[in-house]
C-alpha cells in the first residue's frame, strides 16, 4: 500500500535534496517565446516574474501561442498547476525540454510532481490539441517525472522523455521507456499519481494435473492495486472474476505473481488479467488460451468394492498420453496412485481389502489436464 507522507515532510525533503528555497503560492504566466530561465535582460514571464524553481500551491500558466524552453528544474508541490495552453484559444503552444547534460535532479532540466498527498493533485494540464511537450532531445535526468517518498528515499519515475525510466534517488533503477514516450499532446492531464500505474511482463497460462497455472511479472508499478484474474469459456464472450490477487503498490523491480485456478472445468478456455491502479482506473492484459480435454466415460467396478476395485480407461485422445489414476480415502488422504502412458484401453486394479468401508474417491488426470473424479464404495460384505 502506498505511504502518503505530509506535505511538510516532502517540502524538507526537496530541500534537502535540491538545496532551494520552495515559495508557497502565486501565478506565473510565460507571455513571449524564449528560456524557462534567463540570468539577465528580458524574459518570457510576465512582471510577476519567473517561478521559484520549488513551488509549493503554485499556479504556472503558459499563454496560447507561447513556446518556452525549459532549460531549468522544477518541482510542483502542494497542489501546484503547470498549464499549457488554454481553452480559450487554439493557439500552438509549446513547453521543448532539451537535454541538459546535468549529472543529477538539480542540474537537470525537468519538471517533477511529487506524489505528496495533495488535493488537487499536483498535475500538467495541456489544452486543446494544439498544445504539447517535447521532450525528444531530453537526457537522462531530463523530462517530466513524477516521485514519491518512502522510508526517507525518493523514487522518480519518468512519464515523459527518454529512457531510463525509473531512478531511486539517483541512481538508475529500470532502463525502459517513458510512460508517454518522449512527446505529449493535448487535450490531457498528467497528474502527480500517473496514469500508467503498471508495466506487465510475461503473462503465462500452463495445464499442471488438471489445474491451470497463472504467472506473471510486472517491470515497474506506481500506485497500481490489484489484479482480477478473469476466464472465459465461450470464446471471451462472458468473463468471470475467479481470484484476485493484490499488487505490490509501488516498484521499479521486478516483481513476480502467480494464481492457480484449481476448477478450471474442461474444453477451451481463456484467461486475462484485470488490474487496477489506487484511483481504480482499470488495464487489461493480453489473452491466454489453454484447452483441457474432456474424458469419455471411465468405468469403476466393481462398485461396491471388496478386496479389488478395477479402473477401465477408454481409448480417446486424452488417455493416449500419461494418465494418472489415484485412490483417495474417506478423509481425502492419498491411498494410491499409478501413472502409466498409452493408458487407452486398459484396466487399473487397485486393492482395497485393507481400507475400511466407506466412501472412496478414484481420480484420473491426463497429460493435458482433463480429469475425471469417481465415487466408489468399499464394503467387507
Amino acid at each position: 500500500m502506498k505511504k502518503l507522507y505530509p506535505l511538510t515532510a516532502i517540502a524538507a525533503v526537496i530541500l534537502l535534496t535540491h538545496g532551494a528555497q520552495a515559495q508557497t503560492g502565486g501565478t506565473y504566466t510565460a507571455v513571449r517565446d524564449g528560456n524557462w530561465h534567463v540570468t539577465s535582460g528580458p524574459n518570457v514571464w510576465d512582471p510577476s516574474g519567473e517561478p521559484p524553481t520549488n513551488c509549493n500551491n503554485c499556479a504556472i500558466i503558459i499563454n496560447p501561442g507561447v513556446t518556452v524552453t525549459l532549460n531549468a528544474h522544477l518541482v510542483l508541490a502542494g497542489g501546484s498547476l503547470l498549464q499549457i495552453g488554454s481553452a480559450a484559444s487554439g493557439s500552438p503552444t509549446n513547453l521543448l525540454i532539451p537535454a541538459s547534460g546535468g549529472a543529477d535532479w538539480a542540474t537537470g532540466y525537468n519538471v517533477i510532481l511529487p506524489n505528496d498527498g495533495s488535493t488537487p493533485t499536483n498535475k500538467i494540464s495541456l489544452f486543446r490539441a494544439s498544445a504539447k511537450i517535447n521532450a525528444s532531445s531530453a537526457g537522462t535526468y531530463d523530462g517530466v517525472l513524477t516521485s514519491y517518498i518512502t522510508s526517507g528515499v525518493t523514487t522518480y519515475f519518468k512519464q515523459l522523455g527518454n529512457a531510463p525510466n525509473g531512478f531511486v534517488e539517483t541512481t538508475v533503477a529500470s532502463n525502459g521507456p517513458a510512460a508517454y514516450g518522449n512527446t505529449l499532446t493535448g487535450p490531457v492531464n498528467l497528474s502527480a499519481s500517473g496514469t500508467l500505474p503498471i508495466t506487465l511482463t510475461d503473462f503465462n497460462a500452463a495445464v499442471s494435473g488438471g489445474e491451470v497455472n497463472l504467472t506473471w511479472k510486472t517491470q515497474m508499478e506506481q500506485n497500481s492495486s490489484r489484479f482480477d484474474i478473469e476466464r472465459s469459456s465461450d470464446g471471451g464472450a462472458k468473463w468471470e472474476v475467479i481470484g484476485t490477487v493484490a499488487a505490490k503498490g509501488q516498484s521499479i523491480t521486478v516483481v513476480n505473481y502467480a494464481f492457480t485456478d484449481a476448477n478450471p472445468g474442461s474444453g477451451t478456455l481463456q484467461y486475462r488479467l484485470h488490474e487496477y491502479d489506487l484511483d481504480g482506473r482499470p488495464s487489461l492484459s493480453d489473452i491466454k488460451v489453454v484447452r483441457l480435454a474432456t474424458l469419455a466415460t471411465i468405468s469403476i467396478f466393481p462398485n461396491p468394492a471388496k478386496d479389488y476395485v478395477n479402473v477401465s480407461l477408454p481409448v480417446s485422445e486424452a488417455t493416449a498420453g500419461s494418465v494418472s489414476v489415484r485412490l483417495f480415502g474417506q478423509s481425502g488422504q492419498l491411498l494410491a496412485e499409478k501413472n502409466v502412458k498409452g493408458a487407452g484401453g486398459t484396466i487399473l486394479s487397485f486393492p482395497v481389502s485393507s481400507y475400511a468401508p466407506g466412501n472412496y474417491l478414484v481420480q484420473v488426470t491426463t497429460a493435458d489436464g482433463a480429469r475425471q473424479v469417481n465415487k466408489v464404495l468399499i464394503s467387507k460384505q
